[in-house]
């Protein structure tokens, strides 16, 4: 045989042995499984999940799709009713509150400051007491001096804080100027003058109530003045204020008390 053609033989048996070898050592592959066709009712590839997000929950349930082999959902059981319950009626008794009347206490003279037990008209001023008359130039040195400031240290040194307002003030000076017309206090330094300048009255006397009070007038009815007690009404006050005073039926002027030991109780205007 040529040499040739057994060379060519030799190869392909060789190259055939090689093939068959490689086949063996290789591993096989698994046949791939059938895929199903489009529109067999089934649906595309059950195995991948659809990561689009909230794909599945935006759907209603209606168009998700059913799980393979999945059992159909129960049907939603009907609704069950149940009759209405009527409780009765709570009835509370009424409460009667018996109507609160207030006594309405009968009309009377307006009189806001106990009456004395006595009046004793005082008419001359050195009759007084040592300590009364000695606290009475005190106050008529500090009035004539024109300084309100000094009848303020007057009532500091007194025993105790004399009652110069109804208001709940605690500086005498600062309402003294307050209270006068010209806003310095003079004027409350000239009443103070004048009704120092007035006989006194002695209220209450042998009582623990004593007390000497200028102007006497402060202690009687105004209806019934003696034509001089008419006229020292008027040193104090205006005609106008006159006639308002006694239509009033009381004592809103200043008055002053000072008690048988010389200390001064008030210096104040009203009742």
């Amino acid at each position: 045989m040529d040499p040739r053609k057994l060379a060519f033989l030799a190869g392909l048996i060789t190259t055939a042995v090689l093939g068959v070898s490689v086949a063996q050592i290789m591993p096989r592959e698994a046949p791939r499984p059938a895929e199903p066709a489009v529109g067999a009712g089934s649906p595309l590839r059950p195995a991948i999940r659809d990561v689009t997000p909230l794909a599945t929950e935006t759907l209603p349930p209606a168009a998700r799709p059913l799980a393979q082999n999945a059992p159909a959902p129960a049907p939603a059981a009907a609704p069950v009713t149940m009759p209405p319950v009527t409780m009765p009626p709570v009835t509370t008794p009424p409460v009667t509150t018996p109507p609160v009347t207030t006594p309405v206490p009968a009309p009377g003279p307006r009189r806001s400051v106990r009456a004395p037990v006595s009046v004793e008209i005082l008419p001359d001023n050195e009759d007084l007491r040592e300590r009364v008359g000695s606290m009475r130039e005190r106050l008529i040195l500090a009035a004539r001096s024109g300084d309100i400031a000094r009848l303020g240290v007057v009532f500091q040194m007194n025993e105790t804080m004399p009652v110069f307002t109804r208001g709940a003030e605690r500086d005498p000076v600062a309402f003294w100027k307050t209270a006068s017309g010209d806003g310095e206090g003079r004027e409350i330094l000239a009443v103070l003058l004048n009704i120092l300048d007035l006989p006194a009255a002695l209220i209450n006397k042998g009582t623990p109530q004593e007390m000497y009070v200028w102007p006497y007038l402060a202690h009687l009815p105004l209806t019934d003045l003696s034509p001089r007690q008419s006229v020292d009404l008027y040193r104090l006050m205006t005609a106008q204020d006159v006639r308002d005073t006694r239509t009033l039926g009381a004592w809103v002027f200043w008055r002053l008390g000072i008690g048988p030991d010389g200390t001064v109780h008030f210096f104040l205007a009203g009742e």
